[in-house]
């Protein structure tokens, strides 16, 4: 099995990332990103912004299926919503997002569950993982790893985004990380 990270598709600008936006950033933060602060569940909002450099990029941005988001939260559109929110029901939530108070098709996704990735050498840990999709490190929450049947989904639906491995296997079995 490989673990990867998500980018968005190969041709929006890099430089464009939604921001958050208002007073309630760092409770969102703690829980997306830490996972230790439930202080965002008591009211739910997410409004993110953008450099306004960007505007007349911004339709071709949106019809990608994964954003960038500066604060590291995961951003997805409807189209993955709606083809992903039954088989990750298990493993994370989707919040609907305001994009500069209005009403927008992007959702922030939690993930619920985590595993000791970044520091196990072998591939012991993910013998048990081979049915999920998505999953966070126990010690640093705020790196995530997608599996293959993610991939596959993604590919299957004709999702706008890429992968990138995050790791490398040696002949003897041993993981190397490429992002860390």
């Amino acid at each position: 099995m490989q673990l990867y990270t998500i980018f968005p598709k190969k041709n929006i600008n890099v430089d464009f990332s939604f921001n958050l936006k208002g007073n309630n950033k760092d409770s969102i933060l703690d829980y997306f990103k830490f996972n230790i602060d439930d202080n965002f569940l008591k009211k739910p909002r997410i409004n993110l912004t953008y450099d306004g450099e960007f505007e007349s990029q911004l339709s071709k941005i949106l019809d990608a299926d994964f954003y960038f988001s500066s604060s590291g939260i995961l951003l997805f559109s409807k189209k993955f919503l709606e083809i992903s929110q039954d088989k990750l029901k298990e493993e994370a939530l989707f919040f609907p997002c305001l994009i500069n108070n209005t009403p927008s098709e992007i959702y922030a996704l939690y993930i619920k569950n985590s595993i000791d990735f970044l520091d196990n050498k072998s591939l012991d840990c993910y013998k048990d993982i081979s049915y999920k999709y998505i999953f966070r490190d126990k010690l640093k929450p705020y790196i995530y790893g997608v599996t293959d049947e993610f991939k596959k989904m993604v590919i299957e639906n004709n999702l706008k985004m890429q992968f990138l491995e995050l790791y490398n296997i040696d002949n003897m079995g041993n993981i190397y990380f490429i992002l860390e």
